[in-house]
């Protein structure tokens, strides 16, 4: 990672020096949140259409499933984060004479 190349360049870059994921991690967790959200208006509309009893039960258990949902995305998302900073901090180290 010693130069720093763009998303097309990290893409198409077959010594994998340069990384992809670091590049559109914000566009993959606001995809998740997002497919999240409408899973969870999805379950809400087919417990409703089963029962309004599940429909209710659904009402309180969804936002709680949603926020576990993201908060789990969101810890694999800064984990990964985290391991391309210790692979750039390694290579700082390596680099020293």
């Amino acid at each position: 990672m010693s130069e720093e190349k763009g998303f097309f360049g990290s893409l198409f870059d077959f010594s994998f020096t340069s990384f992809v994921f670091p590049k559109i991690i914000k566009v993959v967790f606001a995809i998740l949140v997002v497919l999240s959200a409408i899973a969870a208006i999805a379950v809400l509309v087919m417990a409703f259409n089963n029962s309004t009893t599940t429909g209710i039960a659904a009402l309180v258990l969804s936002p709680i499933i949603f926020c576990f949902y993201v908060l789990m995305f969101r810890i694999w998302m800064e984990v990964a984060i985290v391991l391309f900073r210790i692979l750039d901090n390694v290579q700082k180290i390596a680099d020293k004479p």
